[in-house]
């Protein structure tokens, strides 16, 4: 894992939905979550820059899945192969969406979504976004969820949806060709 303080480590049974940066998982985070972990650290926490009073730093609030998870959904679902082929990009999500996530990451995620019922994007945070001389930007997919069904079980469905079809776009043609 990250040795980094900048996010609170995601316990489902005490999950505040007020926390501001959580993580699941002991893998490593991408270029974005660090990113964002440093302005918390940096900016947020720097006293004389919350005492001047016309400026305003946020981060939106977040949750990031560590890199463990997507190496075990890879290797347990056996996707790899189709993952490196030249498969359609709709055969590739088709794929992975039939794909099962951890029990471990299904219980947290279950959690999260139990505490949090506004709009969320699900998106990539990889380690090789963001490098210095060569960014990702918009290279990988973008999953908007309204997030705002009253039953619990849709959102839910509708978040690991998310989730896997975000794991897929790593290998879409685009990304492929980047």
């Amino acid at each position: 894992m990250d040795n980094n303080n900048n996010f609170s480590k995601f316990d489902r049974r005490f999950f505040d939905a007020s926390d501001d940066f959580t993580i699941i998982g002991n893998g490593s985070i991408g270029g974005k979550a660090k990113g964002l972990a440093f302005i918390k650290k940096h900016l947020l926490g720097n006293a004389e820059l919350r005492e001047i009073k016309d400026i305003e730093v946020n981060i939106p609030r977040l949750t990031v899945v560590a890199t463990d998870f997507f190496d075990e959904f890879m290797q347990t679902n056996d996707l790899y192969e189709i993952a490196l082929s030249d498969a359609s990009d709709t055969v590739i999500a088709n794929k992975f969406q039939k794909g099962e996530l951890s029990i471990t990451l299904i219980g947290d995620l279950r959690g999260l979504i139990s505490k949090v019922n506004t709009p969320l994007a699900v998106r990539s945070s990889s380690m090789l976004e963001d490098a210095m001389y060569e960014p990702f930007a918009g290279i990988y997919t973008t999953k908007m969820i309204p997030n705002n069904q009253l039953d619990e079980d849709t959102r839910f469905r509708r978040l690991i949806e998310a989730i896997k079809f975000v794991y897929a776009s790593a290998f879409f043609k685009k990304a492929k060709d980047y």
